[in-house]
């Protein structure tokens, strides 16, 4: 709530003037681009499932042997996948698929993901995969938190703000 000058309460954050800053390109534009097209999110749900061999992607994904070879390339390149030589006895040396640090950093995403289709898109009792804690054996589950330990349950409890990157917008007339 704001004070008659519109000032916020001490601290909490006003909302910004959205117009008023040009923030392209935007974070979460540009981490939905390189997660574009669909079967490059498929590729990955499959890496973070332990999957890592280009015949086992192929066979779970769907995705034809020249669209996933570019797609795999993509992720190497972009350092969401790296790839590593092993040769089973006998057989000729081959590449295997495997998260980097960065692609292993996309997990939380994934769970949240799961979360967000057993709320809303799949019948309840109806989900094909159970994401468990290997631990404990109890289901995962996100949980967003701010930088000082608060737990964020709706959105009205996270203000935007210009980043370090955003421009004042231009004005046209």
């Amino acid at each position: 709530m704001s004070d008659a000058a519109g000032a916020a309460p001490e601290g909490h954050l006003e909302r910004w003037q959205r117009g008023a800053w040009d923030i392209e390109p935007d974070s979460i534009n540009l981490a939905l681009q390189s997660l574009s097209p669909r079967t490059t999110g498929v590729i990955i749900r499959e890496a973070f499932y332990g999957t890592r061999r280009f015949d086992d992607f192929e066979r779970h994904c769907g995705i034809s042997p020249s669209v996933l070879s570019a797609r795999l390339r993509d992720l190497v390149a972009d350092g969401i996948l790296e790839k590593t030589r092993y040769r089973a006895p006998g057989a000729r040396g081959r590449d295997e698929y495997r998260l980097t640090d960065k692609g292993r950093s996309l997990v939380p995403i994934l769970i949240a993901l799961n979360d967000w289709a057993e709320q809303w898109i799949v019948p309840a009792g109806a989900a094909t995969v159970s994401l468990l804690h290997r631990d404990c054996g109890s289901p995962v589950r996100t949980v967003v938190t701010c930088a000082s330990g608060h737990e964020i349950t709706a959105p009205g409890q996270v203000s935007a703000v210009p980043g370090p990157g955003a421009k004042p917008a231009s004005v046209t007339d």
